[in-house]
């Protein structure tokens, strides 16, 4: 239909183009221009799908979408961790001179939560840190802030900061400083690697050596930093991710395939279905599909799926690393449902638009049985597809398609000029259905400010014969569609942003079906008899 329109808007251009003037002169012309011609196959009718060819020249119907959004906050996440370097002196040290240690060193092991999970080594996607550094001593402090566990590009982070002197004894100085710890890799074991789930860090002060003169430091006094770590995101994540069960929707996502389709009914001879699982995640997992259902919005009919998979809890496999770094041997399984052994066919009659799913995944029901070598790389995780292969054989009633396109007027500096005038709409037609075709003009709020419809507006099937139990088309009809334009349906066209191309279908073959062959087409030719003002 997309390029109907095209051609359409193209041949206005040339009335444009082929348009005289004479000055201090006004007439009405007629102009009959051929405008376009467009051949139209079934490719044309549904969105996102693969048509394939059967041995008998027949089209197949192959179309896939994803679903199952799981992601890695469904199974952990590392919550928002404060870390603490924080140092008083018990008694009062009198007129330590520079460089006086404030702060020894020692590192700081801080445990977060992460639900049932035990992390012991991240990649981070993304993070944040934010150390808000405090000094109430009266003499400059230099200090060193270390997580000996993070690496970029095998270098630790280390970093040191001169934080000046307090104003006064009442007062301390305080300073934030902020890093970003995406690319960083993190130990999570501390200092002797035989813990989980840990931050270390080092705190180191000294009283600034190019200070000149000593002073005193009171109990009162502290030297330290805070340190804030956010908006964790791992692009790798290992450890033991735990043994849970997380609740996977109700949840749903489009399915594209009838977009076009507004209303009527289509039956179809036969369909296959498929449901492929890949598990990309280094641990075992049971997961049960509790619902797969099929939703058609403008009408509000759900079709849920009966099969025996529903309700039936399936082990799934850990993804294993392949020789090459951030690659995954997913562990995949497929399921097939057909005629024999569900309802999958009724699920695509419905003509969804959205396709829903509602699943229950158990992490590691057998336990820690890798010894905290779980792995997730945070791209690819578990991964379904469904897949639907049909062999266009179908009947349809009042099946009503509608595409749209944006124009553009821009060329046209004198369009006003353009008066009433006539399409005309020649067809000729293999398809094994008759179509009816009305075309709508809208402005930018979607909102329609003309129409133009032939009186009949018919396109018939080609010839149909019953063959072998299926009606087919054994050649072409043609069909004349006159449409006339008003000055006022005109101007409408020029002053559209969108134009609407709705099409109705029926095959008049229910009960029995329609075979479709990857020779079936609609040719359009279209002219235009335009009147047009020439002059004042």
């Amino acid at each position: 239909m997309k390029k109907f329109l095209l051609f359409l808007l193209a041949g206005t251009l040339l009335i444009q183009t082929q348009s005289c003037r004479k000055d201090g002169t006004s007439w009405d012309t007629g102009v009959i221009l051929p405008l376009a011609h467009a051949s139209l196959s079934i490719d044309d009718l549904l969105v996102d799908s693969l048509s394939t060819t059967n041995a008998d020249g027949s089209v197949r119907i192959v179309y896939s979408t994803k679903f199952l959004g799981l992601d890695i906050d469904s199974l952990f996440e590392i919550p928002d961790t404060t870390v603490s370097n924080v140092y008083n002196f018990p008694f009062t040290i009198t007129n330590a001179a520079p460089p006086f240690n404030v702060a020894p060193g020692t590192p700081n092991q801080t445990t977060f939560g992460a639900g049932d999970a035990q992390l012991v080594f991240g990649i981070l996607s993304e993070g944040n840190m934010i150390v808000r550094l405090q000094n109430d001593i009266r003499r400059r402090i230099v200090v060193r802030y270390q997580i000996p566990g993070a690496t970029l590009n095998s270098i630790p982070f280390d970093t040191s900061f001169i934080v000046p002197a307090a104003p006064d004894s009442l007062n301390g100085f305080r300073m934030t400083v902020n890093f970003d710890l995406s690319g960083y890799a993190i130990d999570f074991t501390g200092v002797n690697q035989d813990r989980v789930n840990t931050l270390t860090t080092t705190f180191i002060a000294e009283i600034d050596p190019t200070e000149t003169v000593g002073t005193n430091i009171y109990p009162s006094d502290t030297v330290g930093a805070v340190n804030t770590i956010s908006g964790i995101k791992p692009y790798y994540i290992r450890g033991y991710f735990g043994n849970e069960s997380v609740q996977i929707g109700p949840e749903e996502t489009g399915f594209t395939l009838f977009q076009r389709v507004i209303s009527g009914s289509i039956g179809l001879d036969s369909l296959t279905m498929s449901l492929d699982i890949d598990n990309y995640i280094g641990m075992d997992a049971r997961l049960t599909i509790n619902n797969i259902w099929s939703r058609r919005t403008s009408t509000g009919q759900s079709v849920y799926l009966n099969t025996p998979i529903i309700g039936t809890p399936i082990n799934i496999n850990r993804g294993v690393y392949s020789s090459t770094w951030g690659e995954v041997i997913p562990s995949s399984y497929n399921f097939t449902f057909d005629n024999s052994n569900s309802n999958a066919k009724a699920l695509v009659e419905n003509l969804p638009d959205k396709l829903g799913y509602d699943v229950t995944l158990v992490t590691n029901p057998l336990g820690n049985v890798s010894g905290n070598n779980d792995f997730l790389y945070a791209a690819n995780t578990i991964d379904a597809t469904l897949n639907v292969e049909m062999p266009l054989s179908l009947f349809a009633d009042q099946l009503v398609i509608a595409d749209t396109i944006v124009p553009d007027f821009s060329s046209f500096d004198n369009h006003d000029d353009i008066l009433k005038g006539t399409l005309t709409l020649t067809a000729a037609n293999s398809f094994p259905f008759d179509a009816f075709v009305d075309i709508y003009f809208m402005d930018a709020s979607s909102n329609v400010i003309g129409s133009i419809v032939a009186a009949p507006n018919l396109i018939t099937s080609g010839p149909v014969v019953l063959t072998n139990g299926y009606f087919v088309s054994q050649g072409f009809s043609n069909s004349v569609l006159t449409i006339p334009l008003s000055e006022t349906q005109t101007q409408a066209l020029f002053h559209s942003s969108k134009i609407v191309f709705v099409s109705r279908f029926d095959t008049n073959s229910n009960p029995a079906f329609a075979k479709i062959y990857g020779s079936n087409r609609l040719d359009l030719n279209l002219s235009a008899d335009f009147d047009y003002r020439i002059g004042n």
